[in-house]
């Protein structure tokens, strides 16, 4: 037993590396022929040439699921450079590797099918970590992008430079979005969808405040410099309020998250560390029961705390 596992641990590592490499290996090539190639320049090999655009609506295809355009959203928003098709690959893996690891020490097939499903699910809440991080970055990045967008329009410049400024000079993830704001409209779109296709990739509230604003001044005129030093104090003063708001929910936040899954932690430790420690209890004709009002109370918890917790400002 100890030989298989072995096996099958060295074979998981080595489909896993090699996954890797080949999802990688595309993307590295498409770069260089980019960047060796006459037609090199501002960045377009890293943005508008990514496979994961299907979910902001670049090359879409219809048939596509909805759970893949979700995950190719999520992916997009984190801002992970590679493909969905890696992250499928990646939770993949985890879920063989979590459903060798709970089979062969439980020796019960539901304990590797629960093991994998919590382990296949670590690149999910990896990338929703990563894209609450982003959209924390870019939402303190944005009133100071608008300053800039202000004065490069006070200066004479048309609403494009003023975007092709802040995509130069700032830092990402705000560059980054800019800049894919500027090459599509670059290639032909019109701003007003490039400016959409923006609002899909930082799904905040701000954004779409700026969006609804250029399109309303793009269709009836205005001082547009005017509006845009206007939405910049209004956006720090409710990202200011909004950081103190997030300050003083954090710990009913974390208790929330805590109290819901300390006991699934709990009791998949013990049952690794020994297993057939709950074997008893599933056999008792009152299991079921017990397991649902645990789940349904520990739900409703999880739910109530998390709600008080949430602050809309």
């Amino acid at each position: 037993m100890p030989l298989a596992v072995a096996a099958l641990t060295f074979l998981l590592v080595v489909a896993l590396i090699a996954g890797i490499t080949w999802s990688f290996e595309g993307t590295r090539r498409v770069r260089q022929r980019l960047v060796t190639g006459p037609g090199a320049g501002f960045g377009v090999e890293a943005d508008l040439l990514r496979a994961g655009a299907a979910g902001s609506g670049l090359g879409g295809d219809p048939t596509k699921s909805a759970i893949y355009e979700r995950l190719a959203r999520l992916t997009e928003q984190a801002g992970y450079p590679g493909r969905s098709n890696d992250i499928l690959l990646y939770i993949g893996g985890c879920a063989l590797l979590g459903f060798l690891l709970g089979w062969l020490r439980t020796g019960g097939l539901l304990w590797g099918i629960g093991v994998a499903a919590v382990v296949g699910a670590a690149p999910i809440v990896f990338l929703a970590w990563k894209r609450g991080k982003r959209m924390q970055q870019f939402e303190a990045q944005f009133p100071d992008g608008l300053d800039a967008m202000a004065r490069a329009i006070r200066a004479g410049n048309a609403l494009s430079t003023a975007v092709q400024l802040v995509a130069e000079e700032m830092p990402n993830p705000i560059g980054g979005e800019f800049r894919r704001v500027f090459e599509e409209t670059q290639l032909g779109l019109d701003p007003s969808d490039a400016l959409a296709r923006l609002a899909e990739r930082t799904p905040t509230d701000d954004v779409r405040f700026f969006c609804t604003a250029v399109a309303i001044q793009r269709s009836s005129g205005g001082n547009l410099a005017e509006i845009l030093d206007r939405l910049s104090e209004v956006i720090r003063e409710r990202f200011r309020i909004l950081s103190h708001a997030r300050a003083l929910s954090a710990q009913h936040r974390w208790s929330a998250i805590c109290v819901g899954l300390s006991p699934l932690v709990f009791a998949g430790i013990l049952e690794l560390l020994n297993p057939g420690y709950f074997a008893p209890m599933m056999e008792s004709p009152l299991a079921p029961l017990l397991l649902g009002a645990g789940f349904v109370m520990e739900a409703i918890g999880f739910l109530m705390v998390w709600r008080i917790a949430q602050i809309k400002v």
